[in-house]
């Protein structure tokens, strides 16, 4: 089965050799590429990615990764006529993978059959443990809140990372419109009645280059990461308020036919 990548990219820290050869090693592995470019990205890397790649690009105003990730899809969705699983990924975590997991990364996507339904992909717990405690430590709190909510041990939902089938991607593009759409994507599958899955992996490690974030490393780090715990909380509150009120979940037809099991 065909797999189609979706990505957000926002003025990656990379060299523009480097970044032409991962590029090109990342369509060998992924059916299409599709990505959204902010306007804050440089000129250079912009023209790059544009005009001397196969990826599919959008160029778009800074309004958020939920904005973004939100238009990356609703991008390929206009496009892609055929079956496939849909992959997002993080840009810069898309990069690290491929500098440093590449095989990995490939496997997975080699052997990713998704029908019906949204897979979970985290980290395994040699890759966590090289993020920062900043990152580790706030996560933990939505970590394990999650695990409960979807009734699956040991999950990672943090990870910027997740899989769904284009029957998943028609109730996500209806209905979502929250600021953390980690938690949001999943709660929207899940209130429709698809299959949750998750899946924990190796090539998704922390690489000070790429991945750095404002204060890792220091105790500032917390404030703006423990906002985002709360609002993944909030965004399960309100799950098992569409639960527990029985509230419609929408659907749109995108104008390919689905499949609809699950």
């Amino acid at each position: 089965m065909k797999t189609v990548l979706l990505a957000t990219i926002h003025h990656p820290n990379i060299s523009l050799p480097q970044l032409k050869q991962i590029t090109a090693a990342t369509t060998k592995i992924f059916s299409a590429v599709y990505v959204t470019i902010s306007t804050v990205t440089s000129p250079e890397i912009t023209q790059l990615l544009t005009e001397e790649t196969d990826f599919h690009c959008q160029v778009i105003t800074p309004h958020g990764a939920a904005d973004a990730r939100r238009k990356v899809l609703d991008f390929c969705l206009q496009d892609v006529d055929y079956q496939a699983n849909l992959f997002y990924c993080d840009f810069d975590k898309v990069l690290t993978a491929m500098l440093t997991a590449r095989q990995t990364l490939k496997t997975f996507v080699a052997r990713l059959q998704l029908t019906s339904g949204y897979c979970i992909v985290g980290r395994n717990a040699e890759v966590m443990a090289s993020y920062p405690a900043t990152w580790r430590e706030t996560e933990a709190i939505t970590n394990k809140a999650a695990a409960v909510f979807f009734a699956l041990p040991n999950l990672d939902i943090t990870a910027g990372c997740c899989a769904f089938s284009q029957n998943a991607a028609r109730y996500i593009v209806a209905n979502s419109h929250e600021r953390l759409t980690d938690t949001e994507w999943p709660v929207i599958c899940k209130a429709a009645g698809l299959p949750i899955l998750a899946a924990r992996v190796g090539f998704l490690p922390f690489n000070e280059q790429l991945n750095a974030g404002r204060d890792d490393h220091h105790w500032h780090g917390y404030t703006a990461r423990l906002a985002l715990a709360l609002q993944a909380l909030q965004s399960l509150e309100q799950g098992d308020v569409m639960a527990n009120k029985n509230l419609p979940i929408k659907s749109v037809q995108i104008g390919w036919p689905f499949n609809l099991k699950g």
